[in-house]
């Protein structure tokens, strides 16, 4: 199995061969073989907390496993990469493995939300104001289920995912709330399924904004409220968007293909 591992920024070439060794070492971790094992290790300005950042995808079979790790040393993101890498590949296998023993007909509320939720890297906030848009990913929304939507946000080693909610015909976020519990967020007017939860015990919960917003007023709420990330429609598309806090205190933006 080859391990790619690009550098960005100053970083060191023992943090370059750690990498290759720790994740050669995924495959006999994990007990599977790995068709690919990509990692990028940036390093940041020495100003930002927590300024080595680690990212890595494995494949394992048709699917992609990814972790973000940010640290205070490019060897400790190494490591805690590593094992966050394999602690998802493994849920992977066992969800996998549990899918197969179940029963075509799951019963009401047996949807397992799991007990191990990655631990986030630490953000690097700037004053609201001086945040801007930096980076902005277009997607073309897949018709899923909250529970299959759940997955692939785990899977992808993020706290929300936008998809399309082929339940209720609608655009939607599913989210890791505070409190560990799952929840989708629709626009007003979304009608949620019958007893205002989904068979997976997946909340249902409305968005607070009544009309589209303007990216710009969106950034002005976000710079109001600081939120890990807010649902919204976009009035130039009219469709539904994510900004979101990233990591080096600048926002994101997930919108959808015109």
């Amino acid at each position: 199995m080859n391990v790619d591992v690009t550098t960005r920024g100053s970083v060191d070439p023992e943090a370059v061969e750690l990498a290759q060794e720790k994740l050669t070492e995924l495959e006999s971790a994990v007990g599977r073989p790995l068709s690919h094992v990509r990692v990028v290790l940036r390093q940041e300005k020495e100003s930002i907390p927590n300024a080595a950042r680690a990212e890595g995808e494995a494949q394992v079979g048709k699917t992609i496993i990814r972790g973000h790790v940010a640290a205070d040393s490019m060897s400790h993101a190494v490591h805690e990469l590593a094992d966050r890498l394999q602690q998802q590949i493994r849920r992977h296998l066992d969800r996998v493995t549990s899918l197969k023993r179940q029963p075509v007909e799951t019963p009401d509320g047996k949807w397992d939300h799991g007990t191990w939720v990655p631990a986030r890297p630490a953000q690097s906030l700037l004053a609201p104001g001086e945040r801007e848009v930096i980076r902005r990913k277009v997607l073309s929304l897949v018709p899923l289920k909250a529970s299959e939507a759940a997955e692939l946000m785990r899977e992808l080693d993020h706290g929300f995912y936008l998809f399309h909610d082929s339940d209720t015909d609608a655009d939607s976020v599913i989210y890791l709330r505070d409190d560990g519990q799952l929840a989708v967020i629709a626009a007003q007017g979304v009608a949620a399924p019958a007893d205002g939860e989904d068979s997976s015990g997946i909340q249902r919960e409305t968005s607070h904004y009544s009309s589209a917003l303007t990216l710009e007023d969106a950034v002005s709420q976000m710079d109001e409220l600081n939120h890990r990330f807010m649902f919204f429609t976009d009035a130039a598309t009219d469709r539904a968007a994510i900004i979101y806090l990233r990591y080096d205190g600048n926002y994101g933006l997930i919108e959808q293909e015109a």
